[in-house]
């Protein structure tokens, strides 16, 4: 199954990429995917619970680390 560009989702696991972590739970958007032979892998602009003006958007996630809501 492969999420389309702009389908709402939310995040499996906290995922941490440098000094930046989204929480379980978080929801996002999907705004770019990047297929490939093995997986698709995707951009995903996350927006902080409680704080709808903190947005992070962070690549190279998997269908492991984001669900469909």
């Amino acid at each position: 199954m492969s999420l389309q560009t702009l389908a709402p989702v939310h995040a499996t696991h906290d995922i941490q990429r440098g000094h930046n972590t989204v929480k379980r739970g978080w929801h996002g958007r999907v705004v770019n995917s990047c297929p490939n032979w093995s997986r698709t892998t995707y951009s995903v602009e996350f927006t902080a619970e409680g704080d709808p003006s903190m947005v992070l958007t962070l690549s190279g996630l998997t269908e492991l680390d984001v669900q469909p809501d």
